[in-house]
């Protein structure tokens, strides 16, 4: 039998990482939760922002507005076709009853960056420090990036929003993103538009099942045995959970935000043969007897292990926190999969593990539950590009270490997540959790862990060098000068490095190509926004 119990019944969304709440699935939209927590009007939240719209297929076309005041009459004749959350849950509940496989279900949505609400007169801040400054390519170097981005994202301004389209077949996603491309073809420049769609077993280009852990909102989502259960606020503006609603002291942010979201996309191009390369190499660093129970691991288990200690989860989504050393598929039931934290004795997960940095559970007391509440997001991004060929496995074999660990690849993800604080929540994880080398915290004092193995990335190339005579581990302080002759004083703790036959290099396999801040606007907005024109 199952563990997930107390679901709604369902054959096909089960699956799913968020599934609506039962009284979605009865049509029954509550104001409040059992609480007494004001929920979000579904009517009014575009669909994607939380319960993502389903999908095999994705585009998104980035625009830069050319004439303001027809761009709102377009936008007037554009926003009917916007899909919001009340009908995503109910294609949702037909995708689970009649099967996924024959229908074509088509959603939309609409997003603008700053400068697209400065282009159509809209100057207010709205109290999301990130989003306010600007591009995200003004925050290219606190997010750890080096690579070059693609030109719709390099430079602050370069577009004013992005509208998405997602189907089932991929004729008709082009087709019906042309039919929008036409509305607005006297307002809008095309600055590009991309194309993803999901690959089979849901997984990304790595070959891991992706988007398993997601939070439920409370009063929407059906939560799940571990699944963690936050305010809708947390997501969607302008309730519990909103970091400037929850704020009695804050200024208000808009009234026209209510209801809306936070967006974060991101290009992000993945180096698979290289991390095939590095699991090849390395693997036999796990020794045969590591389970230390008299079982032994074969060559492929060990390899498997080696690859899933990078993730936090073996490829089919089997965590190790539960399944510590064999792939157990018995976890793969949806009551299961989550249930879990990480107060294992053994350390069956590694603190540096892609989960365990940017999902972290149970730090208490070093880091409050509420701190881990606000940094979750939904993140519902879909992989872009072909797969792997014949001819492009032997044309690797040709090149030099150096350029396979640089090459460009023409595969990746294209990420999204929504937010009702970026600062909370891409931000966090980003900066905070996965490029910080201390993180998670393990106690009160901090210990080096290193960085997230799947989005990390290498620390800028310092040009300073020098040497000093250490005899023993523990406590140093540096005193260093600049070229300006300025004093700085670098405190630390000095740990000897062991080199051994098992030792290996932490590699990077993720380049990021840029992305921006959206502002997600209810459908009640838009509408507006419309008819101002």
């Amino acid at each position: 039998m199952s563990a997930f119990q107390g679901a709604p019944k369902l054959r096909l969304l089960q699956r799913r990482a968020i599934v609506p709440h039962q009284t979605l699935l009865y049509g029954e939209h509550m104001k409040a939760a059992d609480d007494g927590t004001p929920l979000p009007d579904l009517n009014n939240v575009q669909g994607d922002v939380y319960f993502m719209f389903p999908k095999r297929w994705q585009r998104f076309m980035f625009f830069k507005i050319t004439n303001a005041a027809q761009f709102q009459k377009d936008l007037d004749t554009y926003t009917p076709r916007i899909t919001s959350s009340a009908q995503t849950v109910k294609d949702l509940d037909k995708i689970d009853k009649e099967g996924g496989s024959g229908l074509d279900i088509i959603s939309s949505g609409i997003a603008f960056t700053k400068s697209g609400l400065k282009a159509m007169g809209i100057k207010k801040h709205l109290k999301e420090p990130h989003f306010d400054q600007g591009s995200l390519f003004n925050e290219k170097a606190k997010l750890g990036d080096q690579g070059q981005y693609d030109s719709v994202f390099d430079g602050d301004g370069k577009n004013d929003g992005v509208i998405l389209l997602t189907a089932g077949e991929k004729d008709t996603c082009k087709t019906k993103m042309d039919e929008i491309q036409a509305i607005f073809k006297n307002s809008v420049n095309v600055v590009t538009t991309y194309e993803g769609r999901v690959r089979s077993g849901d997984g990304e280009h790595f070959g891991w099942r992706d988007g398993i852990s997601q939070p439920a909102l409370k009063g929407i989502g059906h939560s799940k045995p571990g699944q963690r259960i936050v305010n809708p606020g947390v997501v969607i503006l302008g309730y519990p959970g909103d970091p400037v609603y929850d704020n009695k002291d804050a200024v208000a942010r808009p009234d026209f935000t209510k209801d809306g979201s936070f967006m974060v996309f991101r290009k992000l191009e993945q180096n698979v043969l290289f991390l095939e390369d590095y699991v090849n190499k390395n693997w036999q660093s796990i020794p045969a007897d590591e389970p230390k129970d008299g079982t032994y691991l074969t060559n492929d288990q060990r390899k498997n292990l080696f690859a899933a200690r990078m993730v936090g989860r073996f490829k089919s989504g089997v965590p190790l926190a539960l399944s510590p050393y064999i792939e157990d598929p018995a976890y793969l039931d949806p009551g299961l999969i989550n249930n879990f934290d990480y107060t294992e004795p053994d350390g069956r997960c590694p603190f540096a593990a892609h989960v365990r940095k940017t999902a972290p559970r149970n730090l208490q007391p070093v880091v409050s539950r509420e701190y881990l509440d606000a940094s979750v997001l939904v993140r519902a991004g879909i992989p872009y590009g072909e797969e792997i060929s014949g001819q492009e496995r032997e044309d690797w074999k040709k090149l030099t270490d150096d350029q396979k660990e640089n090459a460009v690849c023409p595969r990746g993800l294209l990420f999204v997540c929504y937010q009702a604080s970026i600062d909370n929540g891409f931000f966090r994880q980003t900066t905070l959790f996965g490029n910080n080398d201390f993180f998670p915290l393990t106690g009160l004092v901090p210990q080096k862990i290193g960085q997230d193995p799947i989005i990390g990335g290498p620390k800028p190339v310092s040009g300073t060098t020098g040497t000093t005579d250490l005899s023993k581990e523990g406590e140093v302080t540096l005193q260093l000068i600049n070229n300006n002759d300025e004093k700085y004083e670098v405190a630390g703790i000095a740990k000897k490095v062991v080199q051994s036959a098992t030792s290996f290099e932490q590699k990077f396999f993720v380049t990021s190509r840029g992305g921006d801040y959206y502002f997600v606007p209810s459908i009640s907005t838009v509408k507006s926004w419309g008819a101002a024109a």
